[in-house]
């Protein structure tokens, strides 16, 4: 059998750990239940006793227990929930203000080590690896792993700083998917907030936004309107999608204008409208909207 020095079966392991971690972030589980899966390689991984996940509370200022695995994770979760870990104070709160990672093996010798902390749950803190959960010089929190059976080395560090980047970066699309369905739901609210009817078209004349307004005045349900072009949906208002498609192609936007239209059950209604051109984020041309409302009693 082929003799493997320790540094590189060392390195192995921790391959194969990270592959295991990245198997687990392609399911759809919640933050809590991904950490403690995580966290539990990393106890098999390192050979320690504890492993905890503390998550940043900006306008806190502090860090709170997210979840703990291994020995004493009863313990410390009860401890935890009358701690508050202020940024800047304490160990992992250093870490997480400084964002860089530490390896104590004597951390009794730390000024930052709290003994009156561990001695709450009765630990004795041999050794501690405490890493921040860092993404594009955004901190998210801590990962702090005790008493492994020897003592912490460079590989371990390394190793942990990986994990938390991949814990980060997962935060982080969390964040933006949360901020896109929030921004996405922003924009929604306002269009259905407008007084009248409002459609808007791709350049290709596919329908991508139809509000209630515009289902009520022109009877056409939006449901099954969206996605689809526009000639299709409005076969008995033809007006409509030459109005668009004319904004498009002409790159001009009109207002005050008025046409008739024959809608439900052949009933005639004259509407007044405007057109809008819509961009996109570089700012070319994407599609074209237009806003309208039924005037026919004005019009009487």
């Amino acid at each position: 059998m082929e003799y493997i020095p320790a540094v590189q079966k060392k390195e192995i392991e921790h391959l194969k750990a990270l592959q295991e971690i990245a198997f687990f972030l392609n399911f759809k589980l919640s933050f809590k239940e991904l950490s403690e899966k995580v966290l539990s390689v990393v106890i098999s991984t390192l050979q320690v006793e504890t492993a905890t996940i503390y998550i940043s509370d900006p306008e806190q200022k502090q860090l709170k227990c997210l979840t703990s695995v291994g020995k004493h994770k009863e313990v410390i979760i009860k401890r935890e929930e009358s701690l508050e870990h202020k940024l800047g104070f304490g160990l992992i709160g250093w870490i997480a203000q400084m964002g860089t990672a530490e390896i104590l093996n004597e951390p009794q010798k730390n000024s930052y080590y709290s003994k009156e902390a561990d001695s709450l749950i009765g630990i004795t803190a041999k050794n501690i690896l405490c890493v921040p959960i860092v993404y594009k010089n955004k901190n998210y929190g801590v990962i702090e792993v005790i008493n492994k059976k020897s003592d912490f080395d460079e590989l371990d560090k390394e190793f942990l700083a990986t994990v938390t980047g991949n814990i980060a970066m997962t935060l982080e699309n969390s964040e933006l998917y949360q901020e896109m369905i929030y921004s996405k739901e922003y924009v929604e609210n306002i269009i259905e907030s407008i007084p009248g009817g409002f459609i808007a078209t791709d350049k290709e004349g596919k329908i991508t936004v139809f509000n209630s307004q515009a289902q009520n005045i022109l009877g056409i349900n939006k449901s099954s309107a969206v996605g689809k072009n526009a000639k299709d949906v409005f076969i008995n208002q033809s007006e409509i999608p030459s109005i668009l498609f004319d904004a498009f192609m002409n790159q001009q936007i009109q207002n005050r204008q008025e046409v008739f239209l024959i809608v439900k059950t052949d009933k005639r209604i004259l509407i007044g409208y405007g057109t809008i051109l819509i961009k996109n984020k570089f700012g070319k041309l994407a599609g074209s909207g237009m806003i309208f409302q039924d005037i026919t009693e004005f019009a009487k």
